[in-house]
């Protein structure tokens, strides 16, 4: 009963840290692809990069995010290496997002230069445990 509490107290912060939680419905998924202090490499991912337009949500499958007293931190870091006309940052923080059943939901930034671009996405779980990271490799803003 008493986590049940904590969880709901922890979701509704969440929920209001945000500005408008994403919806889950039209929501692009992605699957955990790596954790802790694992990098995948480029070459090491498998399957097509998928699409994804700017304020779109994104559901990012992260076991760690369900650590109700943990902080969590979603890096967008631009790829470097896809040949792409450079924007000037070199990763961004999402805000916007929301955490459910192990799931973080974020909605993708609607930043200027940030269409037409490929982000490595990583969710930074800082918990009693320690931090983990949720690698979950490549989208391409489109």
């Amino acid at each position: 009963m008493r986590a049940s509490i904590a969880g709901l107290a922890v979701g509704l912060l969440c929920m209001a840290s945000a500005s408008a939680s994403p919806p889950v419905s039209r929501e692009l998924m992605l699957p955990l692809a790596g954790k802790a202090s694992i990098y995948t490499a480029p070459e090491d991912a498998a399957g097509p990069v998928p699409n994804i337009a700017p304020g779109q949500p994104l559901g990012i499958a992260c076991a760690d995010a369900s650590d109700t007293k943990a902080q969590l931190r979603v890096v967008m870091t631009f790829a470097n290496d896809t040949g792409e006309t450079p924007t000037g940052y070199g990763a961004l923080l999402a805000t916007d997002w929301k955490v459910s059943h192990g799931m973080v939901h974020v909605r993708v930034p609607d930043l200027p230069g940030l269409s037409n671009h490929t982000v490595e996405v990583r969710v930074f779980v800082m918990g009693r445990r320690g931090t983990h990271i949720c690698d979950v490799g490549r989208v391409r803003v489109s």
